[in-house]
């Protein structure tokens, strides 16, 4: 916001230096970036020039009055009211134009007033002056009066010449099937059905609190001009000012809004300067539609509330004074507490805390003393998913995987591939204004991140990469809500790079990506209680290897090589991949590390071997036998799988070794064989297998 010192006082009584107002504004959050003196050309009236930078929630800063009552509030002086009588109010007859607000959502309020006699011609000296001092190219006394007043009471006007609306009709509405428009600049823009119009009858004619249109131009021969003044809706005026890059003086008040209540003021104001400078005459009174008056904020501030966030004591009069100086009404409601209503122009003020901060502001940031907070030790245990995180990134370190982070975006054809758990169909969540096509939908999957790094080492002739991904993936529910979960993704291939101990380098394989998530596994102490299946493997991964990772009947994850179609359709050599679902592994973990104390007995093992049908899960026995809860047997694992001779087609055989150990003695060669040979007869007609010799 650039303005003149002098234009400044005729608003508030300040009697410091141009340094002292420089110094009050930017104290109070007001940042005055630069200052320098400046003289009228013409009448030699010396002045400064200051530039404030006003923040996007501050947006009745943008304007001499609002700025005004600034230093009114932070010096206690008295506001210099311009009173001008309203050039309208004598007036008998009704404007010769309708206005009719079709989309009151976009716009709250609109008035505008009619104008004859004008005189178009240059500007005084003095307007043009300090129009070009705050950034504004004089164009002619029309124009001129309304960049004023816009720049005096932050409210944007815009005028059009009278004769050249043919229906003397305004309508309000969106643009819906008007395609095309061309505005001043000479510019033909493509609309968008939601831009908001200011039309002719059906004939648009400005977009509005943007840029008025070309052929409504005031020109010099215009005789009477249609005055706008209106408030519109902030959030539109944005998104078509930055989808069109359409940025003007206008536009940037009303993103960050206007008062709504002064449209009138604002056209009385430029009414008696058009009278002082063009010559014009009032046809017709005001002709003000509001469909949408704003009820007023009612906020409840609590002295008590007030003073524990600051750290400073707080009279009850002090914080009247002060909320009374920004023009709040302020009615007391018991002890220490205020019903606080804010000025039509602070809509920034919406809640206790808006209060609070103003309060701070005003009273000086400098007078709150520098202590530093009350600092209380605890010894609440850290959050769990945080921990797993830690431990998660540790071990994979030590692994030999590094850490890649990538944008949440995909495509819609890299989500097609790789959908992760979403077999469901769950939709993924569409970017609404994606910068390019390869990020228009939020990822269902880490693997799409990966592979485009793998694809950069490969460019620079790798032999090995490994590289692991903990973020999150978005989709949709069923009920179209978007939701968010974090997993935990990892991509190995070509040859692993020596570390440590390892003294040849190995190469990476389906098994150490199987390696790897029972690594993973087992850092989160679930190992024993996952289960492993091929039944729902996706689309994406080798059919023949790869596993799905079950949990109290729940897919937690997948392993396996990529599928060699797919790696061929995207030209890229067989790799491994792995895919967790991170935030459900972690909520299982036991709240307690148990310790016991060592066997003091030693422990007998007996191996035996089956033979089963191919499609067979060797974790069955295991499942089973630890089912069994029997108190002598310890541990049972599978130690080798076998295919070939003496092994009919369609079969596999299956060795596992079984532990038992007691607590209290020595087991006997005679125990461990009865149970042994117990679990043997009950296993082979159980799983219809058949035992090996």
């Amino acid at each position: 916001m650039k303005l003149t010192l002098n234009w400044l006082k005729e608003f508030v009584a300040f009697s410091g230096s141009p340094q002292q107002m420089a110094e009050l504004l930017t104290m109070a959050g007001l940042e005055v970036e630069s200052l320098a003196p400046v003289s009228s050309p013409e009448d030699q009236q010396d002045d400064w020039a200051l530039e404030v930078a006003v923040t996007p929630n501050r947006g009745d800063c943008l304007s001499i009055q609002g700025l005004a009552r600034e230093v009114a509030a932070l010096r206690g002086a008295k506001l210099k009211a311009k009173a001008t009588a309203s050039p309208f109010a004598a007036a008998r007859a009704e404007a010769p134009v309708k206005v009719e607000i079709r989309s009151p959502r976009c716009c709250r309020r609109y008035s505008a007033a009619v104008l004859d006699s004008v005189q178009v011609g240059a500007s005084p000296a003095w307007m043009r002056f300090r129009l070009e001092t705050c950034g504004i190219r004089s164009i002619n006394n029309v124009v001129d009066v309304t960049n004023y007043v816009m720049l005096e009471t932050g409210q944007p006007l815009h005028a059009f010449d009278l004769d050249r609306l043919g229906a003397k009709r305004i309508v309000v509405r969106q643009a819906a099937e008007i395609g095309k428009f061309v505005t001043l600049d000479e510019v033909e823009r493509e609309l968008a059905p939601e831009d908001l119009l200011i039309c002719d009858g059906d004939v648009p004619v400005a977009l509005a609190g943007i840029m008025g249109g070309r052929d409504s131009e005031v020109h010099a021969g215009t005789p009477a001009l249609l005055l706008e003044s209106a408030h519109f809706e902030p959030l539109t005026i944005r998104r078509t000012a930055k989808r069109l890059a359409l940025h003007s003086e206008a536009s940037h008040r009303f993103e960050r809004g206007v008062d709504a209540e002064g449209t009138i003021y604002a056209l009385d104001r430029a009414a008696s300067l058009l009278a002082q400078v063009a010559g014009a005459r009032p046809a017709g009174r005001v002709v003000d539609r509001y469909p949408r008056r704003a009820k007023a904020a009612s906020i409840l501030l609590r002295r008590q509330r007030a003073q524990d966030i600051l750290g400073v004591e707080l009279s009850a009069g002090e914080i009247e004074k002060i909320l009374k100086s920004l023009g709040c009404k302020v009615q007391r409601r018991g002890k220490g507490a205020f019903q606080v209503a804010p000025p039509s122009a602070r809509g920034d003020l919406s809640r206790e805390a808006d209060l609070i901060e103003e309060i701070a502001r005003l009273r000086g940031y400098d007078k709150i003393p520098p202590t530093l907070p009350v600092a209380r030790l605890h010894g609440e245990r850290a959050d769990a998913r945080l921990r797993g995180e830690r431990a998660m990134r540790s071990y994979l370190a030590g692994e030999g995987l590094t850490e890649t982070i990538h944008l949440p975006f995909s495509s819609a054809e890299l989500n097609r591939r790789f959908y992760g758990f979403h077999r469901d169909g769950a939709a993924a969540v569409a970017v609404l204004n994606p910068l390019v096509q390869e990020s228009a939908e939020m990822r269902l999957s880490l693997l799409p991140g990966l592979i485009e790094d793998f694809k950069l080492n490969l460019a620079q002739r790798v032999k090995g990469f490994a590289g692991y991904a903990l973020g999150k993936v978005f989709s949709l529910s069923p009920e179209g809500e978007p939701r968010e979960r974090q997993q935990l993704a990892a991509l190995v291939y070509g040859k692993r790079e020596r570390t440590g101990l390892r003294v040849e380098p190995a190469p990476y394989s389906f098994l150490t990506a199987k390696g790897l998530v029972e690594g993973i596994l087992e850092q989160v102490g679930i190992g024993e209680r996952v289960a492993w299946t091929n039944s729902a493997v996706p689309a994406f991964l080798h059919p023949g290897q790869s596993a799905c990772l079950e949990l109290d009947q729940r897919t937690v994850g997948y392993v396996g090589e990529i599928h060699p179609d797919l790696s061929e359709g995207l030209s890229l050599p067989r790799y491994g991949v792995l895919e967790l679902d991170f935030e459900g592994l972690v909520q299982y973990p036991p709240s307690q590390i148990t310790v016991r104390s060592l066997p003091r007995f030693p422990s007998v093992e007996r191996d035996m071997a089956v033979v089963v049908d191919e499609s067979f899960q060797a974790r069955r026995i295991i499942d089973w036998i630890k089912s069994l809860g029997h108190s002598l047997i310890e541990n049972v694992e599978v130690f080798d799988h076998y295919r070939g001779a003496n092994i009919p087609a369609g079969k596999k055989s299956l060795a596992y070794t079984i532990s038992y150990r007691a607590e209290d003695r020595t087991l006997t060669d005679g125990e461990v064989q009865a149970l042994h040979q117990e679990l043997l007869s009950q296993m082979s007609g159980l799983f219809d297998a058949q035992l090996r010799g």
